[in-house]
């Protein structure tokens, strides 16, 4: 019997092999085209993840078939998106820890309406902080100054972070004194950003809070799960995904802009409601540093609805500084994750 020879079943997983190969390249090549061209670049974003586990499900199924010679095509595929894999997951870093200058956390906060209670999210949030000794904590969809419970949120807060900036849903608490902020609604949306200038020694940091368009999606399955007590439709879905990207495009380039124009050491961290397959995400990488490539470890995610393995939260950093830690928390506080980052200023 010649074992060497194709069944059916070879030749039909060559076909697919070389389709999920063809496609992941494609994909991860829409990192790169705007969503403005179209929903189909947006969609192949999406849909990055599931054709790479096909490509390693390729490799495996050669391997297990002993013909090796046929693993080059999803193996090229894998390496062509070591990039998106490496924002993705990270080795442990089993190197002893360097000491930080500055310890940072964002979190979108869901208006602390995740718990049963307000008051029982903002005292998670407060013992968070005061475990992790954060110096800078970026919320975002927090509670407005008029809010009831706002001085509570301050209270709890004010032993570790006593100065605090906010506007509408953004805050900025820290523990060095703030000389300086400003706010900004993007145009046709009710997203928006934070920035602070913060004085940490003999530096001044300027930090940005930031929350991009939403998906939509959460909101879009919540709706027809109530009113149409059904899936949503899939061009519906799309539609709205497809729409909220091209937003999303626009705005991270408002915050680009104010990057660019910035001198001082930055960090840029929030909610960016987009995934490590995106142009938007690609933009900020390109640009600025993501902490978790540098000094994260595991699989990375933020956001808990959708299968809980979305990374839409992000700290991003320019040269000023080095990552020497970044974590993802575990508290259960919001839908969000807590993201942590210890930063060490270039001299």
């Amino acid at each position: 019997m010649n074992h060497n020879r194709f069944t059916p079943l070879d030749r039909f997983a060559a076909i697919v092999t070389t389709i999920v190969s063809i496609a992941a390249i494609v994909c991860r090549a829409a990192a790169y085209v705007s969503p403005e061209t179209g929903k189909l670049w947006v969609s192949l974003a999406l849909v990055l993840p599931v054709v790479l586990l096909l490509a390693g499900a390729a490799v495996v199924w050669w391997l297990a078939r002993n013909r090796p010679g046929m693993i080059w095509m999803p193996a090229i595929a894998i390496l062509c998106n070591l990039g998106y894999i490496s924002a993705k997951v990270q080795l442990p870093d089993f190197r002893d820890g360097s000491p930080s200058d500055l310890r940072v956390a964002t979190l979108n906060a869901f208006n602390f309406s995740y718990l049963d209670s307000v008051s029982l999210a903002i005292d998670a949030v407060a013992a968070a902080a005061d475990r992790e000794r954060i110096e800078l904590f970026c919320l975002q969809e927090s509670l407005s100054a008029t809010h009831p419970s706002f001085d509570r949120l301050r209270t709890a807060l004010a032993r570790r972070l006593p100065y605090v900036v906010h506007e509408e849903g953004q805050a900025i608490f820290s523990r060095y004194p703030i000389l300086k902020h400003d706010y900004a609604r993007f145009t046709d949306s009710w997203n928006d950003y934070l920035w602070a200038d913060i004085t940490v020694g003999c530096d001044t940091v300027r930090v940005v809070s930031v929350h991009l368009q939403t998906t939509g999606v959460e909101s879009l399955r919540m709706n027809y799960r109530t009113e149409e007590k059904g899936p949503v439709p899939v061009d519906r879905l799309f539609g709205t995904v497809e729409r909220n990207s091209r937003i999303r495009a626009r705005q991270v380039e408002e915050i680009l802009a104010l990057a660019d124009t910035t001198r001082l050491p930055l960090i840029v961290a929030g909610d960016f409601n987009d995934t490590p397959s995106s142009y938007t995400y690609r933009r900020m990488h390109n640009r600025l540093t993501d902490g978790f490539r540098v000094a994260g470890s595991g699989f990375e995610r933020t956001f808990r609805p959708l299968g809980n393995v979305l990374r839409i939260d992000y700290i991003f950093c320019n040269d000023d500084f080095r990552f020497v830690g970044y974590r993802t928390l575990d508290d259960v506080v919001s839908d969000h994750r807590i993201v942590t980052a210890e930063l060490q200023f270039r001299r």
